[in-house]
């Protein structure tokens, strides 16, 4: 996993155990901030918040935020409505993905379009962004809100981007881009935002902002990965998911870079559509290939090489350690 930071620290010279665990109780009181209801008088709304935050998750994006506020003085309540803008912010996210994508579950559970009509998904995404906007006001802190509203405009631009963008093979410059507005760009602002509540200085700040961005990076193509070679019951989701979607990443590019004539209709794009069984067929010899496995998996511990090396504008110690520790799972993760 190699790769030495600026201040001399490897990727696998990380504390043992759990890096979350000095932010157990922080995750815990936030699960009672983001399903809180009170003042809610539309009891379907009160059902929504129960409905999309009962299937849990790994909540790594406000885990960065707690562990980065260990670093400086921030006020606690603040931290707590940054934590929580940002994970709602990529809640709102998934509940409009989950609709463009016609998915049908979400972390093992039926996803929010199953059960509602289209419309109804939309402004059920819409109102979440508009709790995730008012967590961020909630902080007190205009540069936060800057970063919060920058990152909403990047995200949906993101989506636009795939929905609208050329089809296809993508090239690496618009395989970073996708992922940099997909799911880098959250991670970027939880550490940014936090590291200027707390105070930090302007190098520290820059690079916390570096090192979320390239373990956004990580755990994204580490999701890449996973949709060919995870487990569909602890993923949540079929296997293959993006390919079938029409999503060509970065496993399924290394796959055609080395057998160009594999899938014709992303070669050639505009022609027949490929037949449910082509499909199939391409996502079987992506799972089979591990070369393009590999090299993947070789992306993203760059990525996560990368991210360490920031953190070498912190000072050593337990706080330091623990987001080492945190890039690592990225990539360690099944």
């Amino acid at each position: 996993d190699g790769g030495m930071s600026a201040g001399g620290m490897s990727v696998g010279d990380v504390r043992a155990g759990d890096p979350l665990a000095g932010v157990r109780a922080d995750l815990t009181r936030l699960e009672a901030v983001l399903s809180d209801d009170s003042g809610i008088e539309y009891p379907l709304v009160s059902e929504l918040l129960r409905y999309v935050f009962a299937g849990g998750g790994k909540r790594l994006r406000p885990a960065l935020v707690f562990l980065v506020a260990r670093l400086g003085r921030a006020d606690d309540d603040a931290v707590t409505s940054l934590a929580a803008a940002v994970e709602t912010l990529h809640t709102a996210t998934l509940v409009h993905d989950d609709l463009v994508d016609g998915a049908l579950l979400r972390r093992g559970l039926p996803a929010l379009n199953v059960r509602w009509s289209p419309g109804a998904t939309v402004l059920a995404g819409d109102w979440l962004f508009a709790r995730a906007a008012r967590f961020a006001a909630d902080t007190n802190d205009i540069g936060v809100q800057h970063i919060f509203a920058r990152t909403l405009q990047t995200i949906t631009a993101g989506e636009l981007r795939q929905l609208f963008g050329r089809r296809g093979i993508p090239t690496g410059d618009e395989y970073t881009a996708r992922i940099y507005g997909k799911t880098a760009s959250l991670f970027e602002a939880a550490t940014e935002a936090t590291a200027m509540l707390a105070a930090l200085t302007e190098p520290e700040v820059a690079g916390l902002a570096a090192y979320g961005r390239h373990v956004g990076t990580a755990f994204q193509i580490m999701d890449d990965i996973l949709d060919f070679t995870g487990d569909p019951d602890r993923l949540g989701k079929p296997v293959g998911g993006d390919l079938r979607s029409g999503q060509v990443t970065l496993p399924t590019m290394l796959h055609l870079a080395a057998h160009p004539t594999a899938a014709p209709w992303l070669t050639a794009p505009g022609g027949d559509e490929p037949d449910a069984a082509a499909v199939t067929a391409l996502v079987d010899a992506v799972r089979a290939d591990r070369a393009a496995i590999t090299g993947a998996h070789d992306a993203a511990r760059d990525a996560v090489a990368q991210a360490v090396a920031h953190l070498g504008a912190l000072p050593a110690g337990a706080a330091r350690d623990d987001l080492a520790a945190v890039a690592s799972y990225a990539v360690a993760r099944d």
